[in-house]
Formats: structure tokens, C-alpha cells, sequence
């Protein structure tokens, strides 16, 4: 028997689907939805909770529910998400598997310094991974991601990566209490590096987004640098960008009705 948040989840994603959502508008609040199906707001959340993991919507405080895509990314084969916050980054990282490749000690030469940027000589721990989704097997994965962990988390690192399903971030701000106050990003285009072509299951040179992630604390040190590779037609970034009003001043963003 389907549930209600199920029943309630499946009929939104028909309506965005058919276009009675575009991509891009907002849906109704959780009040207007609980009152259209006649469910409770937990039961709502726990639907429109279904449909960000499907990658249809994107949910944030004060703005509501924003639709993101008229298929869910399994279907397509590619993974859409709306980052603009730190815990949209790490939520990024929840929402998708990560499959350990390799973890070894590294130094940093000239090369990894200037792409990664850091001093030379500067020592990290390397995970590399691939992320793959968590629902659609059988799916070429998303990304390949080098992450450079402080040495001085090394040993936690290695010891606890396995088992932490989120990022390896978080594991350090869990166990250690040293928080993320910022994540700064770097994107380019780049080709499939050819170390990466069978794993990535990609072309050699073909076309990629790298993204550099640098993930500094309060005092502005990147305590971890992530870079990952992501074959064209795989991953899509979305940012929006608002207009000032006449002082100069971003508008405030609308109230989610309570």
C-alpha cells in the first residue's frame, strides 16, 4: 500500500513533470500543500523530502521549495544541485555515495601547490574517491574527488573514513570540533585526466568541470582542499544571482507562511 508521503510525493512529481511546475518556480507553501491533499505538514516534508533526494527540488529557509529539474537525476544520468551554502555542500555529499579508491600520504610539490594552492612541501592525506548515486545502479559515477586532508587529521582520517557516510569535512568538525566557517570554490573546464578514463568510465581529454573546494575555518585556514572531476552531462551547478535594489542592497529574501 503506497503511503501518504509517497502518494503525496509521486503526485507533485507527475505535476513537475506535466509542467505544472516549471523548472525554476517555487511550490506552494507546506501549508497550501497539506491543505490541497488533505495530509498533515510532517507528512508534506517528508514528500517534498522524497523529491530533493530525486534532485526534482531544492529546499531553502525563507525562500521555499524551488524546483530544480523535471526528472529525477537517476533518470538522466546526471546529478543537478543547487549549492550556495556550505550545508548544501555537505547535504551534496549525503545525498550520494562515496567509494574509496585510494588513501596515501602526500606532500605537496610545485604542481599540486599551485593547483590546489597551498605551500610546496605542505603534507596532506589523499582519499580518492568516486561519487556514484545512491539510487540508480548500474550509473556512471558523477565524479572522481582527490580530497587533501591536513596531516595532522591523518590518523582519524584513515581510521574513520570508511564507515563516516558523510564528508570527510564533517567527520573532522564532528571528532575534532574544528568547524567550517567557509568553503571557497574554484570551477573550470577542463578534459578527463587519462588516470581517471576507466574508472570514470569517460573519454580521455573529454570534456569536464573541475571544482576546487577549499574548506577554511575561522581563522581563513583550508584545513582540507577537495578537487573533483566531473564528466560533461554529469553534474550541474546552479546559482542564482539577484538583483540590487536602488540603495545598493540585495532584496530580502520572501517568507516561508509558517
Amino acid at each position: 500500500m503506497e503511503t501518504r508521503y509517497a502518494f503525496v510525493a509521486r503526485r507533485l512529481a507527475e505535476g513537475i513533470s506535466a509542467g505544472e511546475y516549471p523548472v525554476g518556480t517555487v511550490l506552494p507553501t507546506e501549508f497550501e500543500l497539506a491543505e490541497q491533499f488533505d495530509v498533515s505538514r510532517a507528512t508534506v516534508r517528508s514528500a517534498l523530502r522524497e523529491l530533493q533526494q530525486l534532485g526534482l527540488v531544492s529546499r531553502r529557509r525563507n525562500t521555499g521549495t524551488r524546483v530544480e529539474a523535471d526528472r529525477p537525476a537517476w533518470e538522466t544520468g546526471g546529478y543537478t544541485h543547487n549549492l550556495r551554502t556550505v550545508e548544501d555542500v555537505l547535504q551534496y555529499a549525503a545525498e550520494t555515495r562515496r567509494c574509496i579508491q585510494q588513501i596515501v600520504d602526500e606532500v605537496a610539490d610545485d604542481a599540486l601547490a599551485e593547483r590546489i594552492g597551498c605551500r610546496p612541501g605542505r603534507r596532506w592525506l589523499r582519499v580518492s574517491s568516486l561519487r556514484v548515486h545512491s539510487r540508480k545502479a548500474g550509473a556512471p559515477p558523477i565524479c572522481w574527488t582527490d580530497v587533501y586532508v591536513d596531516a595532522a587529521y591523518a590518523e582519524l582520517v584513515r581510521a574513520q573514513v570508511a564507515e563516516f557516510p558523510g564528508a570527510i569535512a564533517c567527520l573532522i568538525e564532528e571528532r575534532t570540533g574544528r568547524g567550517i566557517a567557509e568553503i571557497v570554490q574554484m570551477i573550470r573546464s577542463v578534459g578527463v585526466p587519462q588516470q581517471m578514463v576507466s574508472a570514470l568510465q569517460a573519454e580521455a581529454n573529454s570534456h569536464a568541470l573541475e571544482i576546487v573546494r577549499r574548506y577554511r575555518d575561522a581563522s581563513s585556514d583550508s584545513f582540507l582542499i577537495s578537487v573533483s572531476i566531473h564528466p560533461a552531462g554529469r553534474f550541474a551547478y546552479s546559482l542564482p544571482l539577484r538583483r540590487r535594489n536602488a540603495v545598493g542592497q540585495v532584496p530580502p529574501a520572501p517568507e516561508i507562511v509558517p
